[in-house]
C-alpha cells in the first residue's frame, strides 16, 4: 500500500469519529485563530469528492453577528482563474476556440493583439499590463463597468514585454478571456459557468454576480484592527473571468476533484493545462514548490477575501481555505491542514510574541495605533503570526504586511521602516521620505 495513502487512511479513520483527537485538535487550531482575531472563514479537507473535515468560524456580517456556516459563500478572487481556464479549454474541446487563436480576432484595439494568442493569455505570457496595478484601480473598480468601458480603460496601456518572451501575472489576461467566452457562446459569463461547470457538478453555491449580497448568505469582507472594519466594495463587473466568482469550501473541493479526474475536460487537455516545473504557472493552475507529495494550487485575494486550494492528485486529497477577514498568511493555515492529513497535529501559535524579541517586549508594541493629529480615525494594527511582526492599515484595500526585525524597536518592509517608542506609546512610519506618527489607542 502506498505510504502516503496509508497515512491518509489512518487520518480518515480518526476523523470518522467526531470525538477523534485529530479532528478536535484541528478544531482547536481554527478556533484559536478566530479567538485571536486572525481568521474568519471556512476550511475543508476532501478525499475523492467527499468532505472528511470542515470548520467554520466568524461572521457573515459583523453588525448582525450572523455566523458563517457550511453554505456561506465567499468571493474567491483569482481562484476564479482555474474556472475560467477550464471553460476556455472546454470551448477548445468543443471547437469554438483554438490555443493559437489571436487576440485581434476579438479585440484588435489591444496592443500586440495580432501576436497574442489564447494560450499566452492563459499562461500570463501576453505582456498585457495588469489593470489592477493602476493607481486609480481601487476607485475605478468600485463601480459597474460594461465590457466597452473596460476595454477603453485598458486599450491604451503599454505592454510590459513582447508576447511569449516573459511571464508576468496579469488580471487583464483573464478578464479578456472571460469576455471572449461570452463572445463565442453568445451568453453571459454567469450562464456559461452555470451551464458548463456548476449544473453538471451540482455546485449549488457557486456563481458569478456583480455585487456581494449578505442576504444570500454571502460573507462581507473586513480588515482586522482593534475591531473588524468593513473593506472597500468592489463591483465584480470588472472581474468576470479574473476574480468574480463566489463559492464555498465544499463546492471548490468538488470542482477541483472533478477537474483532476477528467469529469470536466479530457486527460490530454488536463496535461496541457498543468505546469510541469515546481512553482510554475500553467493555465489557471500553479504547481506547488515542494514535490512530496506532488500538488497544485491557486490562491486569490479581492477586497479582503483571501482564498486558496491545494490538490494532490496521487492521493486525491484536496484542501480549501476561504476567508473574509485574515491577519496571517493563508498558506500557514493550508499547511496546518495538510500536516494534519499526514498525522502531524497543529500546534497553537503564540500570537503574543515574535521570534526576535521577548514576549514582554512585544506586548509593549503590539496593538492598534491611530494617526496623530488626524480626525479620520485612520489606524494601523501591529500583531504577530507567532513568528513575524505583522502590520495592517485600516484603509480600504490594505492587506497585512510582514515586517523584518532590524534592531531594537525598529522593523523594515521594503522601503518602509517602523520605529517604536514604547515609553510614549508611539510608532513612527517612514516610507518614501514621508513620516507619520501613530499613537496607541
Amino acid at each position: 500500500m502506498n505510504k502516503h495513502f496509508y497515512i491518509l487512511l489512518i487520518f480518515f479513520l480518526i476523523l470518522g469519529n467526531k470525538q477523534g483527537l485529530g479532528q478536535q485538535k484541528l478544531n482547536n487550531y481554527i478556533d484559536h485563530l478566530f479567538n485571536n482575531q486572525k481568521f474568519m472563514g471556512s476550511v475543508a479537507i476532501s478525499h475523492n469528492d467527499s468532505i472528511i473535515y470542515s470548520k467554520y468560524v466568524g461572521y457573515i456580517n459583523i453588525d448582525s453577528k450572523e455566523e458563517i456556516n457550511q453554505d456561506t459563500k465567499f468571493r474567491i478572487g483569482s481562484v476564479t482563474k482555474t474556472f475560467t481556464a477550464t471553460l476556455i479549454i472546454k470551448a477548445i474541446e468543443e471547437g469554438k476556440l483554438k490555443f493559437s487563436d489571436k487576440l485581434e480576432k476579438y479585440y484588435p484595439e489591444i496592443k500586440n493583439a495580432d501576436k497574442i494568442t489564447i494560450e499566452q493569455l492563459l499562461k500570463h505570457r501576453s505582456g498585457i499590463y495588469n489593470f489592477t496595478e493602476k493607481t486609480i484601480s481601487k476607485e475605478w473598480e468600485q463601480d459597474y463597468h460594461s465590457e466597452k468601458e473596460f476595454l477603453e480603460y485598458i486599450a491604451n496601456d503599454e505592454s510590459d514585454f513582447e508576447p511569449e518572451t516573459e511571464y508576468k501575472y496579469s488580471n487583464t489576461n483573464y478578464a479578456l478571456l472571460g469576455f471572449i467566452l461570452q463572445k463565442v457562446y453568445h451568453k453571459s459569463f454567469a450562464d456559461i459557468l452555470d451551464e458548463k461547470i456548476c449544473k453538471p457538478l451540482q455546485l449549488k453555491n457557486t456563481y458569478y454576480t456583480y455585487e456581494v449580497d449578505p442576504s444570500k448568505n454571502e460573507a462581507l469582507s473586513y480588515n482586522i484592527q482593534n475591531t473588524y472594519i468593513r473593506n472597500s466594495k468592489i463591483n465584480f463587473s470588472n472581474h468576470p473571468g479574473s476574480g468574480g466568482i463566489a463559492s464555498t469550501v465544499t463546492d471548490l473541493n468538488k470542482f477541483i476533484f472533478a477537474l483532476f479526474n477528467e469529469k470536466l475536460i479530457s486527460k490530454q487537455s488536463l496535461e496541457q493545462m498543468l505546469p510541469k516545473e515546481k512553482g510554475a504557472y500553467g493555465m489557471g493552475i500553479e504547481k506547488l514548490t515542494f514535490d512530496n507529495p506532488i500538488g497544485y494550487t491557486h490562491n486569490g485575494r479581492i477586497e479582503n477575501y483571501f482564498s486558496e486550494y491545494l490538490y494532490f492528485p496521487e492521493e486525491n486529497l484536496g484542501i480549501v481555505t476561504l476567508s473574509n477577514a485574515i491577519n496571517v498568511n493563508i498558506g500557514m493555515i493550508d499547511i496546518a491542514l495538510l500536516k494534519s492529513a499526514y498525522g502531524q497535529q497543529p500546534e497553537l501559535p503564540n500570537f503574543n510574541k515574535i521570534a526576535e524579541i521577548t514576549e514582554e517586549e512585544f506586548n509593549k508594541i503590539k496593538g492598534t495605533y491611530f494617526l496623530a493629529e488626524s480626525n479620520n480615525n485612520q489606524s494601523i494594527t501591529i500583531s504577530s503570526d507567532g513568528e513575524f511582526l505583522f502590520f495592517q492599515d485600516s484603509r480600504a484595500g490594505q492587506m497585512y504586511v510582514p515586517f523584518e526585525y532590524k534592531e531594537e524597536n525598529t522593523f523594515q518592509y521594503e522601503n518602509a521602516i517602523l520605529h517604536f517608542i514604547p515609553s510614549k506609546k508611539e510608532v513612527h512610519l517612514d516610507q518614501n521620505n514621508i513620516k507619520k506618527i501613530y499613537v496607541k489607542g
